[in-house]
């Protein structure tokens, strides 16, 4: 029976010098020499089941797509659709001969197209298009479907317009023409043409609907039908010109809530809207018209909007300069003092922010006007702009703080804004002492100054989201979840249909129905009811020989379970953002010893001592701009750590007789255990004992060089004495822990020992040195020749949430810091009831984060039934060498924005090691060629560093793609072939699946309601659920839902070379395909859960999200440790893709550019990485 103290005779070293014993890390890591830790990825856990209700294998479900048939009326007609180019140009009525100056008796209509392509692109982003085409469609009395650009679609071409005649129109330049105002809104003259560009056959459209064919020219135009018919309808609003999403008319709102719902917030300024959002999708069966229903919140124009339709002339406005019943006035929701400016620089960004966020009116009354003209003066929906003319003291602002200082000539006369308004209109400022602010387009184009008790809010979307707005809306969600989401959008659909059917302002005399009718379709109303089967969840196994982990609605239990695989954690650094530094403690402990308990291995000369060794290796930020010195703080917390870690600055290794170990590299890709040995003279050098192999041990073995008292010159390895045993033990395998030291043995156990001391082998004589045999020594490797992996990671903890002080930490460790970060909010963690539930999590993520070639730390592995995998594989990725990708597209705000395309791989064949890469690129929703290639370059070479073979086959999920790119998906397969064609010397087989995650709307319930055990209505599908919609497409529920209405992801199989079995291997089926797309979703290595998207999608979306908010940090330039990195932007016109792709460009301590002549496309490679591995 096994003793804790060991006989001498029975010791087996794990490091002998010779070529016996094995290495360390072959079944770990792939090289090294014999040994290892033991048998692959372990067993079992130890985790409890949520419950034991056998899960159904089917399960009914209703979806919110209604089939699209022929209409019952029309049908004899079977004339084809014409599809026409539309021009709106602008254009005048001229008064007078431009050549004579003299005046034209009948004014003359002439319009103009716009030299400036911009102008056009601007100008069909604005509602005046639609404003357009709906004005035209009621006086004409034609039936138009129009795509809000340059395409316009009509039932048959003898119903349709006379091509090439150019049509009149007058619009109102600022609002609807039902707009309570619009009287008193100036009118603006558009000219509209159309011109055919083809026919669309009537048979065509017969095939579509009948499930015999499916068509992208047919599915645009009736996409455009229905948007378009219920756009035009009278009464409904379009919140945006080019969104999908219609909502009602005003007058309607308030029966298509229910009461539970709270529709305006507190400050009784924005609504919240009711809609629909409908898409013709094609799917096994035919098209359907798949219906979302839609809220969204509105500035409100007016405090009684829903009465809008009464025409009130007396109806209060909101006005961004409010004075409340209790005396408090405030400017645009913050509070201020109106009888002095404001000064305080804070209360200014903030009301100019608010100001931005919203569309506004300016209204006053002139007291001095002429004769017979309306003396209300109203400008409509303008926006907040700064003043650009070059003649104006207000150039470069849009709010004057204090109006007095700006002043300007009238009438030979300097006046201020308040005194012209007095004496050219007589009125007087209630407010003289507010900001002025420049209104744009009220002159001739031009902005023009006001005061700020004249601006009103307009209608129109809200772009704020405050935290009522956001408890309102998920207040909605909750309310209709489930079957009573569908039952909502039915009855939604109902409404629709004969929505603008009668009314003093029908314009038209058709309801939605009606105009359906015109196109000879129609939707069937009846809620479509259908089988969907039920997917199992897979085994969880952990480590050790216990029971897999039951999984229960799509999570499972952590509790008292040791992780498979766990990281080793070898250092780390703190640093506190708030100012509470008990709480940070209390959290960082908390999280070190529940990693312990699931197995991370943790240096316990921080936590044995904590009270005192914490601080050490903490930083507590005391400065105002924690965004702005993020950077810097944690640069100084990393070098106060290596003040107690390296240098050992308690004495802590010295008075225990024990070292600092850790990961250190050169510039190859190869990484090595490592001892750090404290200085030993006043020079202040770090030595390194280093890890060898049998190709460096000549090199890398020894760690001093000695000379004797007789003057011999030794290379010599620093070794220990334990009382157990002759043998000496190597420093990698000595440990001091729970106030004992421990040495491991050959078989990877650690045993407890009695130091006895230290000494030196001389391999060349097989001597060895006592310290009273030497003279002098010196490190035969130092620290400064190696870059040294440190710290393992940095736990920071923060005030809030935000997203600014998170992505400016997550520079350091995404783009040149190379070290791991986990960001930890501090309200979250206080309000925790079970903080080691919470803790577990973090620990999940910490084990994750670690993972390196060397040390595979996995936190659990899958298995499912009757699964080809293999132990821990995922259903066909385990059954041959297959890499994995997924990549997902972020993009910025704006028209000349950047898009990141960022992507995760697979290195296992369990999916738990994902290794990413990230580029970026013009803004587009295709992947350019030269990043293409890059990724899969990068992700062929990860995939041979860690397995020492390439793939032989490809999987592809490619996110963020819509129906409308399909075809641009082959240019995008071209560059995969061609890269790992490149890479590999041999084409492989490619499958490309597209994942449709966003904006998808589509949704599957359970038709029939079942309760929980609680009583609570389950409102959602089972995790696994799982509906096929084509030969090559089915739409998963992955994730488990608790709460409102679970979206489901599509996947749709554009390219499978897979398909066909290849020797022993089965052939990837779209059977195979869901098996294991769904166990893929239960190994998302950061929470014990499914997830909806694959964890590779998730985590490039991250990751990209990340970058995105980075960018203007990186263009700016980041500096770490005297080095520097920057992000280039070429300018897009100087040359081909290659060269206008932005990169990162590097520059030492020196300021030179590092590799000059090499562009890092790759902006997450980390250049500066300490932790190459990770």
């Amino acid at each position: 029976q096994e003793k804790e103290t060991l006989q001498m005779s029975r010791w087996n070293s794990k490091r002998p010098y010779g070529d016996g014993g094995g290495g360390r890390y072959q079944q770990r890591g792939g090289g090294g020499y014999g040994g290892g830790y033991g048998g692959g990825y372990g067993g079992g856990g130890g985790s409890r089941s949520f419950g034991s209700d056998p899960q159904p294998t089917e399960l009914q479900v209703l979806t919110n797509q209604n089939k699209l048939v022929l209409s019952s009326a029309g049908t004899s007609d079977r004339s084809d659709y014409m599809q026409c180019e539309v021009t709106i140009k602008n254009a005048f009525w001229k008064k007078v001969d431009e050549a004579t100056g003299e005046e034209i008796p009948p004014r003359v209509f002439t319009s103009h197209e716009r030299d400036d392509p911009e102008k056009t692109k601007k100008f069909l982003k604005t509602p005046l298009p639609w404003r357009v085409m709906k004005k035209w469609a009621s006086e004409y009395k034609i039936e138009v479907a129009y795509d809000g650009a340059a395409k316009a679609y009509f039932p048959s071409e003898a119903a349709g317009p006379e091509l090439g005649r150019e049509y009149q129109v007058k619009v109102k330049r600022d609002c609807e023409e039902d707009d309570p105002d619009a009287d008193k809104v100036k009118d603006r003259w558009f000219a509209v043409i159309f011109e055919k560009t083809i026919s669309i056959p009537y048979d065509g459209i017969i095939s579509v609907l009948n499930g015999a064919e499916t068509s992208e020219e047919i599915s645009t135009m009736l996409n455009v039908v229905l948007k378009s018919g219920a756009v035009l309808t009278d009464g409904m609003i379009s919140m945006e010109p080019n969104s999908s999403a219609v909502f009602f008319p005003l007058y309607m709102q308030r029966d298509l809530f229910d009461r539970k719902v709270p529709q305006e917030t507190r400050d009784n300024t924005k609504i919240l809207l009711s809609g629909l959002r409908m898409t013709v999708v094609f799917r096994k069966g035919g098209a359907f018209v798949q219906s979302e229903s839609v809220v969204q919140y509105a500035n409100k124009d007016y405090l009684e909007m829903f009465q809008r339709e009464q025409r009130h002339n007396n109806m209060p406005r909101v006005p961004l300069l409010y004075a409340g019943e209790r005396g408090g006035v405030t400017i645009a929701g913050i509070t201020i003092d109106p009888n002095r400016p404001i000064t305080e620089p804070h209360k200014r960004a903030t009301i100019e922010e608010a100001i931005k966020k919203r569309k506004i009116c300016v209204a006053y009354e002139k007291k001095i006007h002429k004769p017979g003209k309306d003396p209300l003066q109203i400008y409509k929906g303008r926006s907040l702009c700064i003043d650009r003319e070059d003649d104006s003291k207000g150039k470069g602002q849009n709010i004057i703080w204090i109006p007095n200082e700006y002043t300007f000539k009238h009438n030979d006369q300097d006046m201020t804004v308040a005194s012209f308004f007095e004496s050219a209109h007589g009125v007087v400022l209630k407010y003289p002492n507010m900001p002025i602010v420049h209104i744009d387009n009220v002159y001739k184009r031009r902005g023009g100054w006001f005061p700020i008790e004249f601006v009103f809010q307009a209608f129109g979307k809200s772009k704020e989201n405050n935290e009522d707005m956001v408890n309102n809306i998920l207040k909605y969600h909750d309310v209709y979840a489930g079957k009573d989401y569908v039952n909502e959008v039915g009855r939604k659909l109902e409404r629709l249909a004969m929505t603008g059917a009668s009314g003093a302002n029908n314009q038209s005399g058709a309801c939605f129905k009606d105009r359906l009718a015109k196109w000879r379709i129609q939707i069937d109303m009846e809620a479509r009811e259908e089988t969907a089967k039920v997917l199992k969840a897979p085994r969880i196994k952990f480590k050790g020989n216990g029971p897999p982990a039951r999984a229960t609605n799509g999570s499972f239990n952590l509790n008292r379970v040791q992780f498979s695989m766990p990281a080793k954690v070898t250092s780390f650094v703190v640093v506190n953002f708030t100012d509470n530094q008990h709480s940070c403690k209390k959290y960082v402990q908390n999280i070190l010893r529940v990693a312990e308990t699931h197995g991370v291995d943790i240096p316990r000369e921080v936590t044995e001592i904590s009270e005192r060794n914490l601080d050490l290796v903490t930083e507590h930020y005391r400065g105002r701009d924690d965004v702005g010195d993020a950077l810097d703080t944690v640069a100084t917390a990393i070098q106060r750590a290596k003040e107690f870690y390296l240098y050992d600055s308690q004495n802590f290794y010295r008075k225990n007789n024990s070292f600092f170990q850790t990961y250190c590299f050169k510039e190859e890709r190869e990484e090595f255990e490592c001892v750090v040995l404290p200085p030993t003279h006043k020079d202040g050098k770090l030595g390194l004992l280093l890890d060898y192999k049998h190709y460096n041990k000549d090199t890398q073995y020894f760690s001093h060089r000695i000379t004797t008292r007789d003057n011999k010159v030794h290379n010599a390895r620093l070794m220990v004495k334990i009382s157990q045993t002759e043998s000496l033990i190597d420093p990698l395998d000595f440990r001091f822990r729970d106030g004992r030291h421990e040495a491991c043995r050959g078989d990877n156990t650690w045993k407890p020992v009695t130091f006895v001391g230290m000494c030196f082998l001389c391999p060349q004589d097989e001597s060895v040195l006592n310290e009273s045999d030497i003279q002098s020594m010196e490190f035969v490797h130092l620290v400064r020749d190696w870059e040294i992996d440190f710290p393992s990671i940095v736990l920071t903890y923060k005030p809030d949430d935000g997203k600014a002080l998170y992505n400016r930490i997550k520079v350091m460790t995404n783009h040149f810091g190379g070290i791991q970060s986990q960001c930890a909010v501090q309200p979250t963690f206080e309000r925790q009831r079970n903080k080691d539930q919470y803790a577990s999590n973090i620990a999940t993520k910490l084990n994750a984060k670690l993972s390196t070639i060397y040390d595979k730390a996995v936190s659990w592995t899958s298995e499912s039934d009757g699964s080809s995998g293999g132990e821990g594989g995922l259903p066909w990725v385990g059954e041959a060498p297959t890499l994995v990708i997924g990549v997902g597209m972020v993009h910025g705000m704006g028209y000349s924005s950047k898009s990141v395309v960022t992507a995760y791989f697979c290195l296992d064949n369990g999916c738990m090691r994902l290794s990413n890469s990230c580029f970026v690129q013009g803004k587009s929703d295709i992947i350019s060629e030269g990043v293409m290639k890059d990724i899969i370059k990068v992700s062929i070479e990860h995939y041979i560093i860690e397995n020492n073979h390439g793939p032989e086959r490809i999987l592809f999920y490619r996110d963020g793609m819509s129906d409308g790119h399909f075809p641009r998906a082959n240019d995008e397969i071209a560059s995969i072939r061609a890269a790992a064609k490149e890479q590999l010397q041999s084409p492989i087989p490619i499958t490309f699946v597209i994942c449709q995650s966003q904006q998808l709307g589509f949704r599957m319930v359970p038709s029939v309601q079942t309760f929980n055990n609680r009583g609570t209505p389950n409102t959602n599908c089972l995790s696994g659920t799982m509906l096929e919609c084509g030969p090559s497409s089915f739409y998963l529920i992955a994730q488990g839902g608790m709460k409102g209405t679970s979206k489901p992801v599509k996947y749709i199989i554009h390219l499978n070379e897979n398909l066909n079995p290849t020797g022993r291997h089965s052939g990837l089926t779209m059977q195979n395909l869901i098996s294991c797309t769904n166990q893929m979703s239960w190994n998302y290595p950061s929470a014990s859960k499914a997830v909806r998207e694959l964890p590779m999608i998730k985590y490039s979306k991250k990751l990209g999200n990340q970058v995105l908010g980075s960018l203007m940090c990186l263009e700016a330039g980041c500096h770490w440790f005297g080095k520097s990195i920057k992000l280039v932007c070429p300018p897009e016109d100087t040359g081909n893709e290659e060269e206008t792709r932005p990169y990162l460009e590097l520059r030492n301590a020196e300021g030179a550019v590092i590799d000059p002549e090499h562009r890092q496309h790759n902006i997450v490679d980390m250049p500066f990485r300490n932790h190459l591995a990770a």
